[in-house]
């Protein structure tokens, strides 16, 4: 096998590769991102559960103290809404900050591949000679053990 098909070879190997391992960090932050919209809404049914129930028993108590059921429910509205309203007035350092700092670091502050390839230019020819030689052991190692290509 001449040199040229055993480089061709194995950049075909080290793209089988990349692939591979791309397919894997997307299924990563898939099932990340998925799992954070779950518990989102799982969180946000309970919580209105919560919210109807406290509220009721909150107007039942002030309609006990103030002994007028239709103000309790007026008061207890009224507090709602501002803290539907201080929530909005609040969004970006309580919910916007948090998540896209969450995002970033899951999703920026991985180095890929070819960041961490081009880290030691000195040895770039050597680094990438010796990452292909690994990545054709690990790919024969998986054809053997069964793996499809």
């Amino acid at each position: 096998m001449s040199a040229s098909n055993r480089m061709a070879d194995d950049i075909r190997r080290v793209a089988y590769r990349v692939e591979r391992y791309l397919r894997l960090e997307a299924t990563e932050r898939l099932t990340m991102v998925t799992t954070f919209v779950l518990l989102a809404a799982v969180t946000f049914a309970l919580a209105t559960s919560a919210i109807f129930f406290l509220s009721t028993g909150l107007v039942k108590t002030l309609t006990v103290w103030t002994e007028n059921e239709m103000l309790s429910y007026y008061i207890v509205g009224g507090v709602l809404l501002l803290l539907i309203l201080l929530a909005f007035l609040l969004k970006k350092p309580l919910i916007e900050n948090p998540l896209v700092r969450m995002f970033s670091e899951q999703l920026l502050n991985v180095p890929t591949v070819t960041e961490q390839m081009l880290k030691s230019k000195g040895y770039k020819d050597e680094q990438i000679r010796k990452l292909a030689e690994s990545l054709v052991r690990e790919l024969d190692e998986y054809e053997e053990e069964g793996g499809e290509e």
